[in-house]
C-alpha cells in the first residue's frame, strides 16, 4: 500500500525567530543559530526545529555589513515586526531586555493554548528566562535548550518546575499525550491541588494519559472531589459543567467523499453534523480522508484547516481493498474497480494507520448530505 498524500491545516513555520536588539545580541544570536542546527530543540508536539530565523534593527544590520558574517533581517520598529511575526513562528527568542520584550509581547497575547512561546535571553546568552508559554507551548524546553546551547542558565518559574520533585504539570502532561484541553479555566484550581498534594479527580477509561499516576491522580473517578475538578478524558462528546475539566483524545477519523466543486461550509457543516448525530468531540478530531484523486479540491482543503486537522488522500485502490458495509457501485466503476466506499474506506484506513496496533471501527455509517457530501467516522481501538 502506498503511503497517503497528507495536507497539513496551516500551522505556523517549522522554525524559531531570534530577535537580536544589540550587537552583542546579534553576535549570540549567531552562535545560537549555528548550534541549533546541529542541535535542534523537540518540540513538545513531536519533531524537532532547526532552523533559528535572525532579526535586528535596521541601524544593527546596516553596521554590521563589514563584518563578513550572516547577514540578519533588518526590521525597523521591534513592537510592530513581532506583531506581524508572532503567529508565523513557531517560537520566539530575544536577546534583550524583558521589559521591552513584556511591552512588545502584551497586546499580541490570546491565550496560553495559541501563543507561542518566548524565550527572553541577555545579550551574552548567560540567562534563558521562560517568559510565555511554559508549558503548553514548550517555552521551559526551549529555555532548558538554549541554556545548554550557550552554556548559560534556563530561569524557569512556573510553580510546578520551581519546587524541587514537584508534581507534574497536567497541562504539559495533556501536551505530551496530544490532548486536547476544552476547559482551560477549570486549569488553575486542578494545577493548585496538585501542587497541595491533593489527589486529582481522572476519568480515563482509554489509558490516554499514563503520566497521570496515584497518589496524585485518583484514577477511576467519576465526580468532583470537593472543589477539584474532574479530569476527564474521552472522543465523545462530553457535557460541560462547573465541576469537569474536559480533555478530547483525537483519535476520530472522518473519512469525506465529495463532488467536485463543493464549498468548504458545506463539507465542514456535514463533519460536524456527522459528529454531533453520533455522540462524538470535535475536538478528537485527528484527520479528514479522502481518496487521492480528491487532494486537490479546495472544499476539503479549506474544510480540514477550518477544523485544525491534517487530510490525507489515499489511492482508489486502496480505498477499494477495504472492506465497507456500503460499498458503491458508482465509486467503483468511476475508478474501474470493484464497488467500494471513499468515505468509510479513508475513515477506516486513516484510523488504522494512525494506531496499527490497534482496530479501526466505524462509529458512524457513510451518511450523505445532498447527494453532494459523504462522511463515515471511526476510531482505532485497543483490546
Amino acid at each position: 500500500m502506498r503511503p497517503p498524500v497528507r495536507r497539513e491545516a496551516g500551522e505556523p513555520a517549522a522554525a524559531l525567530v531570534c530577535w537580536a536588539l544589540s550587537l552583542p545580541g546579534l553576535a549570540t544570536g549567531r552562535r545560537l543559530a549555528a548550534r541549533l542546527a546541529e542541535q535542534p530543540w523537540e518540540a513538545p508536539e513531536g519533531g524537532t526545529v532547526a532552523e533559528c530565523r535572525l532579526f535586528a534593527p535596521a541601524r544593527l544590520c546596516a553596521l554590521d555589513r563589514e563584518s563578513g558574517e550572516a547577514a540578519a533581517l533588518p526590521f525597523a520598529r521591534f513592537a510592530d515586526a513581532l506583531a506581524r511575526d508572532f503567529r508565523k513562528y513557531r517560537g520566539h527568542i530575544v536577546l534583550g531586555a524583558a521589559g521591552i520584550a513584556v511591552r512588545a509581547l502584551a497586546p499580541l497575547l490570546r491565550h496560553k493554548s495559541v501563543d507561542a512561546p518566548v524565550v527572553v535571553l541577555d545579550a551574552a546568552g548567560r540567562y534563558a528566562v521562560s517568559l510565555l508559554s511554559g508549558h503548553w507551548g514548550g517555552g521551559n524546553g526551549l529555555a532548558r535548550h538554549v541554556a545548554r546551547l550557550l552554556g548559560g542558565e534556563a530561569v524557569i518559574t512556573t510553580a510546578s518546575d520551581a519546587v524541587s520533585d514537584g508534581p507534574p504539570a497536567l497541562d504539559e502532561l495533556a501536551r505530551a499525550a496530544s490532548l486536547r484541553i476544552l476547559d482551560w479555566d477549570k486549569l488553575p484550581r486542578v494545577a493548585a491541588a496538585l501542587l497541595e498534594g491533593e489527589p486529582v479527580p481522572l476519568s480515563d477509561p482509554l489509558s490516554c494519559l499514563p503520566g497521570a499516576q496515584e497518589p496524585r491522580f485518583r484514577r477511576g473517578a467519576e465526580t468532583a472531589c470537593g472543589d477539584i475538578p474532574l479530569v476527564r478524558i474521552h472522543w465523545k462528546r462530553m457535557p460541560a459543567g462547573p465541576d469537569v475539566l474536559r480533555m478530547a483524545a483525537p483519535l476520530l477519523h472522518a473519512g469525506v467523499g465529495c463532488r467536485k466543486g463543493v464549498d468548504a461550509a458545506a463539507i465542514e457543516s456535514a463533519v460536524r453534523e456527522t459528529l454531533a448525530g453520533h455522540g462524538l468531540e470535535v475536538a478528537a478530531l485527528a484527520s479528514l480522508a479522502t481518496v487521492a484523486e480528491k487532494a486537490e479540491e479546495p472544499g476539503l482543503a479549506e474544510a480540514a484547516r477550518r477544523l485544525g486537522v491534517p487530510m490525507l488522500a489515499y489511492p482508489a485502490q486502496d480505498l477499494a481493498a477495504v472492506p465497507v458495509p456500503h460499498p458503491s457501485e458508482a465509486a467503483g466503476a468511476r475508478f474501474g474497480l470493484a464497488p467500494f466506499s471513499v468515505c468509510e474506506a479513508a475513515a477506516l484506513l486513516a484510523a488504522q494507520e494512525a494506531r496499527p496496533a490497534a482496530n479501526a471501527i466505524l462509529l458512524a455509517p457513510k451518511t450523505v448530505f445532498q447527494g453532494r457530501v459523504t462522511v463515515a467516522v471511526a476510531v482505532c481501538m485497543t483490546g
